[in-house]
């Protein structure tokens, strides 16, 4: 299979066909760690200190594939690529500063930030505090993978998010396998620490083969133009990432396995969005080149027809989801170290789920289409008071429903989120002047 793809229609179809393998590995990873270690407070902390790490690297993410990689396309075309290289370089070295600096913090003082943090127990937090020492580390090279990866997408090699992916779930895989007996729910943040590094080392070689990059050169002027959007964006972002973490610190209060059940609720949920999800990755750079060249009404196509087909797809798949869910659930993790009581709430939770999946894919489709015409500050200024209404709502349901109000709290708000930024891409759509075209 070639590392890169000319077209972006070939991208999409290379892109979902290896989401399908990624997803099928990240499937049984789950089916590995259900049946080995079932749910309990080990996995709790373990996704919860997991999910954390990952919140916030989705905000690089998103500020990355939102801003920089659109403005750096600009600057290849318009200048050169040496200025492209520049800026890109001046942003994962100033990241990567402010995490080192944030990480260190939080590593001197473990114990402390993860009973601040959380509502688990002293005792259960030193036993699990060895997770914190690995993961936390982890995250540097875990960061400048996100970066790399989103610039290798900007080069039409889109298959590289699902490479790094699938080697990330192999070493989990392998270390559950072998060592769950001897180190337990460590084994999953060692083999993630071990892949993360060797994901590291041949994605800095590749890139340095490939794109001739250079290391040593970066510049802070184009930078400091795409500072006030950075800024917007990291605070929506923030929010967002808040707002998937404060349900997870509230029900951590509740019985042994309440989060681990949660988390394999969700990632299930993932598995029928996944083609979706990845064709609007391929989707967002096609729509940026689009942009660049001013060519509006081929974009207004173009997001018409993929986000119009992409509902309907969602909308046929949650149906059949919701008819079978009982025996997916039963055969895939009724087994094992899995309780039925943990059965019984998996089951549950997952039917409720299920009906927020074609407002999510909404909620995808609208919000790239916005970051392509850069309208940040607009998303922003949508998403953060649903944010914080989804917060409020998350604290006062929990409270009243335990694990359901969890589910019921998120399906709400995704629904008024899809309306909201449906509605609002719909209207700049109309705005956009096709004179550009000629």
């Amino acid at each position: 299979m070639k590392a890169k793809i000319e077209s972006y229609k070939s991208g999409a179809i290379y892109s979902a066909g290896l989401s399908v393998v990624v997803k099928f590995i990240a499937f049984f990873q789950n089916f590995l760690i259900a049946y080995y270690l079932g749910a309990g407070t080990g996995t709790d902390i373990y996704f919860y200190m997991f999910g954390g790490m990952i919140a916030a690297c989705e905000i690089l993410q998103s500020i990355t594939s939102s801003i920089l990689i659109p403005r750096s396309m600009l600057l290849r075309n318009q200048d050169s690529f040496h200025t492209e290289n520049a800026y890109l370089n001046a942003f994962l070295y100033t990241i990567l500063s402010i995490a080192t600096i944030i990480i260190g913090i939080i590593l001197i003082n473990g114990k402390e930030c993860l009973l601040f943090l959380s509502n688990f127990s002293a005792q259960d937090i030193d036993i699990h505090l060895p997770l914190l020492y690995i993961l936390l580390p982890a995250s540097i090279p875990y960061i400048i993978n996100v970066v790399y990866v989103e610039v290798l997408a900007s080069y039409k090699y889109f298959v590289f998010p699902q490479i790094i992916t699938v080697i990330n779930n192999i070493f989990i895989i392998l270390f559950i396998v072998l060592f769950h007996t001897s180190l337990g729910v460590f084994s999953l943040a060692v083999g993630f620490g071990i892949a993360t590094i060797i994901n590291f080392l041949w994605l800095v070689i590749f890139i340095k083969r490939n794109l001739s990059w250079s290391y040593s050169s970066f510049s802070f002027t184009y930078l400091k133009d795409s500072f006030s959007d950075i800024c917007v964006k990291l605070v929506n972002d923030s929010t967002m990432a808040f707002t998937t973490m404060f349900p997870m610190y509230l029900l951590s209060m509740f019985y042994p396995g309440t989060i681990t059940v949660i988390t394999y609720a969700n990632k299930l949920l993932q598995a029928p969005m996944i083609l979706l999800v990845q064709l609007f990755a391929v989707l967002q750079i096609k729509l940026s080149e689009l942009y660049s060249k001013h060519l509006g009404r081929e974009m207004k196509r173009t997001y018409m027809e993929i986000g119009g087909k992409s509902i309907l797809l969602s909308l046929i798949g949650a149906i059949f989801f919701f008819i079978l869910r009982r025996p997916i659930v039963e055969i895939c993790f009724g087994n094992g170290a899995m309780t039925p009581e943990n059965i019984e709430v998996f089951i549950e939770v997952l039917g409720i789920l299920i009906v927020s999946i074609p407002f999510s894919i909404i909620i995808a489709v609208s919000t790239r289409m916005l970051f392509v015409m850069r309208k940040i500050k607009t998303y922003t200024v949508l998403m953060i008071p649903c944010n914080i209404i989804t917060c409020a709502l998350y604290y006062w349901l929990i409270e009243q429903k335990g694990v359901n109000g969890y589910a019921v709290a998120d399906v709400s708000m995704e629904v008024v989120k899809s309306v909201v930024l449906l509605g609002c891409t719909l209207l700049l759509l109309r705005k956009i002047k096709c004179k550009y075209e000629n």
